[in-house]
């Protein structure tokens, strides 16, 4: 059964930091309220709105309670410091996921009537905590938590699941076992793959002032005595921790904050000139019990897009998460953005980077862009948003993007996929 937006929805603005480390000099000092506010104040006035026009908020934070100074629910704070007091907020945890359901969630709320302003909002710091009976501005490495914390034994019933808690590396390690066995590609060729991908994907973040990491490996090689940068991809310097996945194919925790103003699309004029529609949105979850649940759950959202009777076949860009190598080709086969079996190819011969003729992730991707849990993805819709109105800077794409995907995906178990249309 075909169903469709019960009143159309525009993104009218978004916020731009930086993503950063606490020990970095832009933010040292701060807290991360102090991140959420000058997030959401950004949002804010990018779309031409005041606190005031805020009517809801959508919150996404994963691992609050470890990070942010043992405070289950630090909701109230955080509209305090955003000038939000009183308005209704939603809390969203669902692990990596979180932002792109937030968004998900304040479309719906708009496309329902009852709210015609919604701000989706997020912030995380999955390196660093508040200690205890701490100002918050007083930030420590997250190596000197007094209880042992990884995101993994967040996420996972250990008893239950049997899973060992390296939830950022193995639970994609899967994709190279399937694409070598789907497309009879040689372990060695998906090796170059997954390296051109990451010098790819760095090449786009060179370019980009919000990245956090902005040396291009070409640049690394050189300086380590290799004239071929793949050479020095396949070396000791960059050595593989997993069967497929070498460290620089593996997703790069920084801290950051970020805010998304959508609302009703017939006051959007009001406040953009350059809006972008909320064409459609799927999501999918499953357990990582199931063979493949990533790649099943990435079929699972574009099959439901299509049965909404969403066109995939006229996508301009496609932003998507890249916990590992493994995400990037598989999801961008799988709602054919590229030919399947043919993605390797697209890699290796550079036309996935952000001046190639099918970018994907010109901003650098989770590898090299940042990931920060729950804020993550409002970045990553953030960027899909610059990329539209034209305004992403030096890793802006080489053609005008009208139509866009942004694919999210969070703690193996949810997957998200949001379809972005340009109305100028």
């Amino acid at each position: 059964m075909t169903k469709k937006l019960s009143r159309p929805v525009s993104v009218i603005g978004t916020s731009t930091l930086g993503q950063r480390y606490f020990d970095d000099p832009e933010y040292d000092g701060l807290s991360i309220y102090e991140l959420w506010a000058y997030a959401c104040h950004q949002a804010m006035e990018d779309a031409g709105v005041k606190p005031k026009d805020i009517d809801k908020v959508v919150y996404a934070h994963m691992a609050n309670f470890q990070t942010g100074g043992n405070v289950l629910a630090p909701v109230g704070s955080m509209m305090e410091w955003a000038g939000l007091r009183g308005k209704p907020i939603v809390h969203i945890e669902q692990a990596c996921a979180s932002g792109y359901m937030a968004f998900v969630e304040a479309c719906d709320a708009v496309a329902s009537g009852r709210y015609d302003i919604v701000m989706v909002a997020g912030v995380e710091s999955p390196k660093h905590f508040i200690p205890r009976e701490q100002p918050a501005f007083r930030i420590k490495p997250i190596r000197e938590y007094d209880a042992w914390w990884h995101p993994g034994r967040a996420l996972f019933d250990t008893t239950y699941y049997r899973f060992d808690g390296v939830s950022d590396n193995l639970l994609t390690e899967e994709h190279g076992k399937l694409y070598i066995k789907k497309h009879g590609i040689s372990e060695e060729t998906l090796d170059d793959a997954y390296n051109a991908m990451a010098v790819n994907l760095r090449r786009g973040a060179a370019q980009n002032p919000r990245a956090c990491e902005r040396k291009e490996f070409a640049e690394t090689a050189k300086e380590n005595g290799y004239d071929d940068v793949l050479d020095y991809m396949r070396s000791e310097y960059n050595p593989k921790i997993t069967q497929y996945i070498r460290k620089s194919g593996s997703v790069l925790h920084n801290v950051a904050a970020g805010a998304i103003i959508v609302c009703s699309a017939d006051i959007a004029e009001k406040f953009s000139k350059k809006t972008i529609n909320v064409v459609d949105y799927a999501s999918s979850s499953n357990t990582q019990r199931y063979p493949f649940c990533f790649h099943q759950m990435n079929v699972d959202v574009k099959d439901a897009l299509v049965e909404n009777g969403t066109d995939l076949d006229n996508l301009d860009l496609m932003i998507t998460t890249v916990m590992t190598s493994g995400e990037q080709m598989d999801s961008a086969e799988v709602f054919g953005y590229l030919p399947d079996g043919e993605g390797y190819k697209y890699e290796l011969e550079g036309r996935t980077a952000y001046d190639g003729d099918r970018p994907i992730n010109p901003h650098g991707g989770d590898i090299s862009f940042g990931h920060a849990f729950a804020a993550s993805g409002i970045n990553m819709i953030s960027e899909a948003i610059l990329q539209m109105r034209g305004e992403a800077g030096g890793c802006q794409v080489n053609k005008k993007v009208a139509r866009c995907l942004v694919r999210g995906m969070g703690g193996g178990h949810t997957t998200v996929g949001i379809v972005l249309e340009a109305d100028f």
